[in-house]
């Protein structure tokens, strides 16, 4: 069959081979406007989130400063039995629990301003007199104390430092800005160091259980519960009483036991914790792991909504340059011409993500040839495309079935409402359902978690893997329906008059 040109608007048009049209739709998607977006949108959520933790991180195990302070040990430095501090560990320990929801509820009923976080958005909720008086009761049932006794606490009734609440007494700022908190025993002990912007800040074990010299008059003041927290109920009924401030403040942020093991019982390591830990990230998890799940848990939540722009805009393109007789008139089936234009999309969405992540890749390379470690070089894309290609490629088709089934771009909203649902409903880890649009693994850690939940996270991307699918497939129905509906069907005299083929 020869081949023949179509000429619109001062355009040269002919048939193109699969690669040539490939090729064609991704540079078509990499020279315009919404594609420079698309990165820049890319760029930022990287650099704002994951861009400079491995550098920091490689910094913490070879002896540098810290820059953000806390009260975990670098994952990638060896533990040795002469530190003083190994890190911390959550625990779901009942008192330091129920220590922390008191401390953090008491907090915001007397601001009347509770936080939560619909659909993954910060927003205080205030409570009216009612609710606030049933929080007033919840208190006083779990502290023993009256409404007065509430307002007028001493100043020591909670530990200095609760959880990841320091209370005036449990830090100290000496003139060179070296900030010392203070942790009991409980917490672990030992004095850390780390480094803040405004310079050394460390941690140091105390115990003011014992101040007056007189054990039996410092353990009648410890078991007073007026004078220092102690939970008057059982965790039983203080896990009934957490539901209940849960739904009375509106879904509140921290009325969950996930949150508060994460906030308040932390709990510290020995040296054979830290070891089994460090071993687990050489020998397991190849050093690079950790990172790379981590990198995947912050680019998914771009990929979940900015690849939409990229396919909504390859098919309006045609529109807004009133070139779109051309989708109606190429000898090129509506199959051929969906998959290919999706295809583009979706690699050149890939493709700088495969980049970025060598910032991290190759400071570890150089990180596990000083220390003669192997670590794994395929770990990023092995976890970008089980992970993230998925997530990319329905975003990349709800825009595309959305965008020939309108000839709008109706799909970004209908992305940004799928996207912002998502984000909302999914827990930062270990929280992965069967249409889970975005996995969540907000840590370095956590490598058993993802063995546990391999096959649920399996059974998840190949759902959302089939969603695209069903996606593409309605798309080829529907614009072949409308290229017959044209009248220009394309390869129509193939098979002869009135009968029709496929896409």
């Amino acid at each position: 069959m020869k081949n023949f040109h179509l000429c619109t608007r001062g355009f040269h048009f002919k048939p193109y081979g699969a690669f040539g049209l490939y090729r064609k739709e991704c540079r078509r998607t990499a020279c315009s406007l919404i594609y420079l977006l698309f990165l820049a949108l890319l760029i930022l959520s990287w650099h704002r989130n994951f861009q400079g933790v491995t550098a920091e991180e490689i910094s913490r195990a070879e002896g540098g400063a810290s820059t953000a302070g806390g009260f975990d040990r670098s994952l990638l430095a060896e533990p040795s039995e002469a530190d003083v501090f190994f890190g911390t560990k959550s625990v779901e320990d009942p008192e330091k629990i129920m220590c922390g929801m008191a401390d953090t509820l008491l907090r915001e009923y007397r601001n009347n301003s509770y936080t939560t976080y619909p659909l993954g958005y910060y927003r205080a909720v205030s409570l009216d007199e009612e609710e606030q008086g049933r929080i007033l009761e919840i208190l006083c049932e779990i502290t023993g104390l009256t409404e007065a006794q509430l307002r007028d606490l001493p100043e020591d009734y909670f530990p200095a430092v609760n959880g990841t609440i320091i209370h005036p007494g449990g830090y100290e700022k000496d003139s060179n800005g070296n900030i010392t908190i203070r942790r009991g025993k409980e917490d672990g002990g030992g004095e850390e160091e780390f480094e803040t912007n405004g310079g050394n800040f460390q941690t140091e074990s105390s115990n003011p259980e014992t101040n007056s010299g007189d054990p039996a008059a410092d353990s009648r003041e410890i078991m007073d519960h007026t004078k220092h927290f102690i939970s008057q109920v059982s965790y039983e009924r203080f896990l009934e009483l957490l539901a209940e401030t849960k739904e009375l403040t509106k879904g509140g942020y921290y009325y969950s036991i996930d949150i508060l093991e994460q906030y308040f019982s932390m709990d510290g390591m020995d040296f054979e914790d830290a070891a089994a830990e460090y071993e687990q990230t050489v020998e397991k998890d190849r050093v690079t792991g950790g990172f790379a799940r981590l990198y995947c848990d912050y680019m998914g939540l771009a990929l979940g909504f900015y690849p939409v722009f990229t396919a909504v805009f390859l098919w309006l393109q045609d529109r807004l340059e009133h070139t779109s007789e051309l989708i109606f008139s190429r000898r090129i089936s509506s199959r051929r011409l969906v998959l290919t234009r999706y295809l583009a999309c979706v690699s050149m969405t890939m493709l700088p993500v495969l980049l970025l992540s060598l910032e991290s890749l190759l400071p570890l390379a150089s990180f596990g040839n000083r220390h003669g470690i192997s670590i794994d070089g395929l770990a990023y894309i092995k976890y970008i495309l089980w992970w993230l290609l998925p997530t990319a490629m329905a975003a990349a088709a709800a825009g595309t079935f959305f965008t020939i089934l309108t000839d709008t771009p109706i799909a970004v909203l209908v992305q940004f409402l799928w996207w912002t649902v998502e984000k909302g409903v999914t827990g930062l880890s270990g929280d992965t359902k069967l249409t889970t649009l975005m996995i969540r693994h907000n840590t370095l850690r956590g490598y058993e978690m993802i063995r546990k939940n391999a096959s649920a996270i399996c059974r998840n991307r190949l759902a959302v893997t089939g969603i695209s699918a069903v996606f593409l497939f309605l798309s080829v129905l529907i614009l072949q329906k409308k290229r017959i509906a044209d009248g220009s069907r394309p390869d129509s005299r193939r098979f002869g008059c009135g009968r029709r083929r496929f896409g």
